[in-house]
């Protein structure tokens, strides 16, 4: 195999150069879409939901509480009319900014170029602002064919040290996106955005008032959930039928709307669209007015009452946030977890036993139902959210006690252990009402607990995370987690990484796992981070930018002392390991074939690995790997041959190939696929006219194109620009 330039445009097609007789591996493979290992990613993208499309086009309040028009939503699409690319939307929380965003998109009815003209609707979608520092970093934004972007930054922009700098990145993203015929809306925060800047505030709508809550939740239900408008329970108070003559033939003061009194007007845009939504599933549940008047009232008068009633009895404050926890167990179980909460060891008389209430109406006092079997909150939805809240809220005091007592609970063998997933939703809920990140800090003590619990954290974290006030927040504390000396946090970051945050914020994933490669010793944290980092590659959308990524760490990373490089090597070897669930190295060795390029940074690679005397076992444990691999077929012969050849070349006398290679004196035993693959090495050693032609000889295959995605009719942009 000798070098060859980087070809650009380099692709996994699926199955090439692979055996699929009996192969594990040669479905995921030819049923895959090509992969362009070396085109840098851009900024990941969520479609706006048909939801909040309905929301904008078909509920849209124009007025303020005085009736003027709101004009935030007419400015911007008259700016993106007049063939501004880029505008941005600055202003205070609660104002409707991003509502008015997706509105002015939703609207615009551009020409597209190269499809003669013709005006067709915008597909939406979400940029997830994946970096790690926004002005440091180099990203690409992303620049599809007829796309309407709505990127958030309010929760950050009010911190960026050099405004400029940032806000230049993403109104230099103008020209690329006008080739595409697509266009972008910055959400910022009240302060941040320079706006005073001759260019860079040119662009600025700002946002000042928003329509009254009452008024968005009003128009969502009448024309998003016309079921909860049947009920009756939004009908005009008496007082709006007076000005309009008395209220005469509609009942008078009794026909008064139930809900009237409770749909405020200062209510935020999102609360109110929410509130609406939650108001038609009570309407689909059947549910009663009263029903309705407490989910308005976030169960603010039922839960002031439980705690009105409940002021003198410690037990049974503690049996209902037990219950809030442990919903699902028997009231036994739920009385022990409320017991474990108060240090209650003591053993009742048989006196107290028989003249104290029964464990069921106990329960029933605190609003929650009981079988006999399992305790439920499944007819007031959303009232363990507002116990907590209000707890967490109005007896501050108990914080500290309340999440130690729900890591006991939450223990290995503790009476919550099956129960992590849905107490770290309802902890995600609480620090986001709250905006407080301490309900977090129960992740170290999950990460630490096995799969259920490493799930529960990834679950907790990734949650708010993406939250558009604390996300950023979050995100930095798990990077800062990620470097430290502690295997708990090292951990959590690593576990962090295995769930939808990989997906939503890959770069940042992987600066968290770089960190927690980096560490000195192979801890169990340093494992997680080599499996997530496998999960991630194995995953045909995230491998070009994982690849591209470790091969970046090997590049920048070339003193020993340097933490990054131990860590990029551990990368590579992490990637490299086959497996019938990891398969990144079968889609890596299926490139080589096709490409000289991806076979140099395999060499590259290995040789890095090889150079690092601690490395030396799990390199021997990843080259008898690759011998299985290539014996069951999931492994290309000839690619593992070429690239294996040109290591030996260079690291002959190392330990892990010379073992390989020769064996180990006194090892009694080396497998029949070890023995084959020593064999295919030495011939081809020794008789290098038997290789096959391949990329390295400079007879490159011309690359296949690439394979548009199924549900996006309009051809792909071919890079993104570079901020």
């Amino acid at each position: 195999m000798t070098s060859s330039t980087v070809q650009p445009d380099k692709r996994v097609s699926g199955g090439s150069g692979i055996n699929a007789a009996n192969n594990i591996y040669s479905t995921l493979l030819q049923a895959g879409r090509d992969i362009n290992l070396h085109q840098q990613e851009p900024l990941p993208t969520d479609p706006v939901t048909s939801a909040e499309i309905g929301a904008v086009r078909r509920a849209w309040v124009a007025e303020d509480s005085e009736g003027k028009e709101i004009a935030t939503a007419p400015t911007v699409l008259a700016m993106l009319d007049r063939d501004e690319r880029v505008v941005v939307i600055a202003g205070p929380s609660g104002t409707g900014k991003t509502a008015a965003g997706l509105r002015a998109l939703s609207e615009l009815r551009p020409a597209l170029p190269g499809i003669g003209g013709q005006r067709l609707l915008l597909r939406l979608e979400h940029v997830l602002p994946d970096w790690d520092f926004v002005e440091k970093d180099k990203f690409l934004l992303p620049a599809k064919h007829g796309r309407g972007y709505l990127l958030d930054v309010s929760g950050e922009s009010a911190s960026w040290e050099k405004p400029d700098v940032t806000a230049r990145k993403f109104i230099g993203h103008a020209e690329i996106l006008r080739k595409k015929g697509s266009y972008l809306v910055v959400i910022a925060g009240e302060r941040g955005w320079p706006e005073n800047d001759p260019v860079l505030g040119r662009n600025v709508v700002r946002a000042s008032s928003a329509p009254p809550g009452d008024r968005i939740a009003r128009s969502h239900i009448e024309h998003l959930y016309p079921q909860v408008a049947r009920r009756g329970w939004l009908r005009e108070s008496s007082q709006e039928a007076d000005e309009r003559g008395n209220g005469e033939g509609r009942g008078g003061q009794d026909d008064r709307a139930p809900l009237a009194d409770l749909l405020r007007a200062d209510m935020q845009p999102g609360d109110a669209a929410t509130l609406a939504q939650e108001l038609s599933r009570i309407s689909d549940s059947g549910g009663t007015i009263t029903d309705a008047r407490d989910l308005v009232l976030r169960w603010r008068e039922r839960v002031s009452t439980v705690f009105r009633e409940t002021q003198d009895s410690a037990d049974d404050r503690a049996l209902l946030l037990a219950a809030v926890m442990l919903e699902g167990l028997s009231p036994a179980e739920v009385l022990n977890g409320a017991r474990l909460l108060l240090k209650d060891q003591k053993t009742r008389g048989i006196r107290d036993i028989l003249t104290g209430r029964d464990l069921v109406t106990r329960l029933e006092a605190v609003q929650a139902k009981s079988d006999g079997q399992r305790v439920t909150f499944s007819h007031l939805p959303g009232y363990p959210a507002a116990v907590l809240r209000h707890f967490w809220r109005q007896l501050s005091d108990v914080q500290p006690n309340l999440i130690k007592w729900v890591k006991q609970l939450t223990a290995p063998k503790g009476l919550g252990a099956a129960r992590i997933r849905e107490i770290a939703d309802l902890l995600a809920q609480l620090a986001v009402d709250e905006g407080d990140l301490r309900p977090l800090d129960v992740a170290q003590a999950w990460a630490a607990a096995g799969d259920v619990g490493q799930d529960g954290a990834s679950r907790l974290l990734a949650r708010v995370a993406r939250d558009p006030a604390l996300g950023q927040e979050t995100r930095t504390r798990l990077r800062s987690w990620a470097g430290q000396e502690s295997q708990a946090n090292a951990t959590v970051a690593a576990v962090v990484c295995r769930g939808p945050f990989s997906q939503e914020y890959p770069r940042q994933a992987l600066t968290c796992l770089r960190w927690v490669l980096g560490r000195p010793e192979h801890d169990n944290a340093v494992s997680v981070a080599e499996e997530v980092l496998r999960t991630m590659g194995s995953d045909i959308r995230l491998l070009p930018r994982v690849w591209d990524t470790v091969n970046r760490w090997l590049t920048e990373s070339t003193q020993p002392g340097d933490r990054n490089y131990l860590a990029a090597r551990r990368a590579v070897l992490a990637l490299l390991h086959p497996s019938a669930d990891h398969p990144a190295a079968t889609l890596l060795l299926a490139n080589a074939l096709e490409h000289a390029d991806t076979a140099d940074e395999l060499v590259q690679g290995w040789s890095a690995a090889l150079s690092v005397p601690t490395l030396e076992k799990r390199c021997e444990q990843v080259l008898t790997a690759w011998a299985k691999a290539v014996a069951d077929g999931a492994l290309d012969a000839d690619a593992v041959v070429e690239v294996l050849n040109h290591v030996i070349r260079e690291h002959w006398m190392t330990g892990p190939l010379s073992t390989f290679i020769a064996g180990r004196a006194g090892t009694e035993y080396t497998s029949q696929s070890v023995v084959d693959l020593r064999g295919r090495l030495i011939l081809r050693w020794n008789d290098p006219l038997q290789a096959r032609s391949n990329a390295r000889d400079g007879r490159t295959p011309e690359p296949r194109p690439a394979i548009p995605e199924k549900d996006d009719p309009a051809p792909h942009a071919e890079r993104g620009s570079e901020a």
